[in-house]
């Protein structure tokens, strides 16, 4: 069976975003927040679930819809607001101090400036912030109005690539990161915004942690886990005839 993925080959990346789209349709970007409030929901939602990280960013929002009274409030107050999220306590001080990192920067809570700033840039004073990773650091850039080209890598994502062989089982974000960045020249934003929430439905969906669904997973001729366990399948099979045939010889020779 020829692997269709490849490393390094943008069309590898054509392909994945083609049969996915067969899957899931056509991705377009929903509702962009401007990039502060993006700051305060991707810093809220990790290893969190989707919808319970969405609840509590409305809730959020609802208690502070002034971000200077959000910066001023205390680490308890903010907790208690996104409580059911994953580690509340450490993203309720983060994102506080965050903020008032960034107003003690600029004189107020805005990252309009990044507007103008190259990628590369804006991503490494993003990792600069409290509680702000390669993950989130990414998102506020291509997910939020800002619109800058570059991959958003979660758990989903980086499970999928490394199964489908995109990527080696040791790799990191950071890696995964840089394999598609380096492999995505045909790819603008918006279609690494498209590929990875294509990427992501498939990771949630289908292509899931414990119990992943191959049977109906639209790339399972193409997968390179699935390739080799059906190979390791088939020499333990060959192993297992191979052993009971030296056992029928010695028994009838």
């Amino acid at each position: 069976m020829q692997i269709a993925l490849a490393f390094g080959q943008w069309a590898d990346l054509l392909f994945l975003r083609d049969r996915l789209r067969n899957r899931f349709g056509v991705v377009s970007d929903e509702l962009r927040h401007d990039p502060i409030s993006q700051l305060a929901k991707s810093s809220i939602s990790g290893r969190t679930y989707d919808e319970v990280s969405a609840a509590a960013y409305e809730r959020l929002v609802s208690r502070y819809p002034d971000v200077e009274t959000l910066a001023d409030a205390s680490a308890e107050e903010i907790e208690v607001v996104i409580s059911n999220v994953t580690h509340a306590r450490d993203k309720a001080i983060h994102l506080r101090e965050a903020l008032r990192k960034i107003r003690a920067r600029e004189g107020r809570i805005s990252l309009d400036f990044l507007y103008d700033w190259p990628v590369d840039l804006a991503y490494r004073l993003l990792e600069s912030l409290p509680g702000v990773g390669a993950k989130t650091a990414a998102a506020l850039l291509n997910f939020s109005t800002l619109g800058k080209r570059i991959f958003v890598v979660d758990g989903h994502v980086e499970r999928v690539l490394k199964r489908f062989g995109f990527v080696g089982a040791k790799a990191d974000a950071e890696d995964v990161l840089d394999t598609v960045m380096a492999s995505a020249d045909a790819f603008d934003a918006d279609d690494l915004y498209e590929l990875h929430w294509l990427l992501k439905y498939l990771g949630q969906e289908i292509c899931r942690f414990d119990s992943p669904r191959c049977n109906e997973c639209p790339l399972a001729d193409s997968c390179m886990k699935r390739v080799e366990a059906k190979t390791k399948a088939n020499t333990s099979l060959q192993t297992q005839i191979g052993h009971q045939a030296r056992e029928h010889a010695t028994l009838t020779g």
